[in-house]
């Protein structure tokens, strides 16, 4: 009850923040900025929500495959996407990734193998939006006089590179365990044993570098999706100045921060990354929070599909699972 507790009170941290920019905002610009959204974009990028669960569908079923968990049609998968979706806005903690667990166990794939290839499924998504957040990082330089422009642009894109081809050499056996085992050397001696418990849980991970290499155009189209239909929110609210590296930067750094259990369904924490980004190119705290609500529609659509589909498809219990 008291963790429970925890959980909820550490979401109340976005909708406060929301408040405030409210509260320190007009409300009247808020709506006039509304009315001026064209909406065909915004319906497109509502509509791109099929391929968007399919490319996830497929990568995590690269993955089940590549662990031995012999995974179900990308069909089923992205049903069960979609119901974590709805589970994952709508609950603390990370209750949509469990859920999607618990409709595949079964006597073939335990519940720790189905977290386990969830977690590597997450761990392509937080590479590929970090490569995002630092491309906009090299987008925010333009504010900086130009000898420190280039050094921050050169050394951000080096580091997204860098980031991106981490990825495939994390799960080719071979090159992670070479990797590790240089790692290890400069981890103090007392903190070897949870360091090998830590990377022993990887020890099932054994990807060829064709599936890798597939794992890695599918993060990269998964990115890609997603930046689209932010892009084409940014295109709704006709923000010509802000330059396409920015809204891909600002795409990754709110996924990122969604990520973390301090707000429902990325409300305060998205305005927040929102007002510095649109301020920087002279927009007002109004046309950001606007363009926030836009975002919003998007959870909301994932939230209403999934819940949808969550009466259409009940959690299995362990017997039905079983059988």
């Amino acid at each position: 009850m008291k963790k429970s507790v925890i959980r909820w009170s550490l979401r109340l941290i976005g909708p406060i923040l929301f408040g405030l920019f409210l509260w320190r905002t007009d409300i009247n610009a808020i709506w006039a900025s509304l009315q001026n959204v064209v909406w065909l974009p915004v319906v497109i990028s509502l509509a791109l929500m099929p391929f968007f669960i399919i490319i996830k569908a497929w990568r995590w079923r690269i993955i089940m495959h590549e662990l031995g968990l012999n995974p179900p049609a990308v069909s089923y998968l992205s049903k069960i996407y979609t119901v974590g979706l709805f589970l994952g806005g709508t609950t603390p903690g990370q209750s949509g990734d469990f859920a999607k667990a618990l409709y595949l166990r079964d006597t073939t794939r335990p519940m720790s193998s189905l977290l386990f290839s969830i977690f590597i499924e997450r761990l392509c998504d937080v590479a590929a939006m970090a490569v995002m957040a630092l491309i906009g990082l090299a987008a925010l330089a333009h504010t900086l006089d130009a000898a420190m422009q280039a050094t921050v642009q050169n050394s951000t894109l080096i580091m997204a590179a860098i980031i991106f081809l981490m990825l495939p050499a994390l799960l080719i056996k071979r090159s992670r365990d070479w990797g590790l085992h240089i790692l290890r050397i400069f981890v103090p001696k007392r903190f070897k044993p949870t360091f090998d418990d830590i990377t022993g849980k990887f020890a099932a991970l054994d990807i060829k570098i064709t599936p890798a290499l597939m794992l890695l155009v599918a993060t990269a189209g998964s990115a890609l999706s997603t930046a689209i239909r932010i892009a084409l929110l940014f295109y709704a609210m006709e923000l010509s100045r802000i330059p396409l590296s920015a809204i891909l930067g600002v795409t990754g750094q709110i996924s990122l921060l969604q990520a973390l259990p301090i707000s429902i369904s990325g409300i305060g924490i998205r305005d927040a990354v929102l007002i510095a980004l649109l301020q920087s190119y002279d927009y007002t705290s109004a046309i950001a929070i606007a363009l926030s609500g836009l975002f919003l529609l998007i959870n909301i659509e994932h939230i209403i599909i999934g819940f949808v589909y969550s009466l259409r498809y009940p959690i299995p219990s362990r017997e039905e699972s079983n059988g």
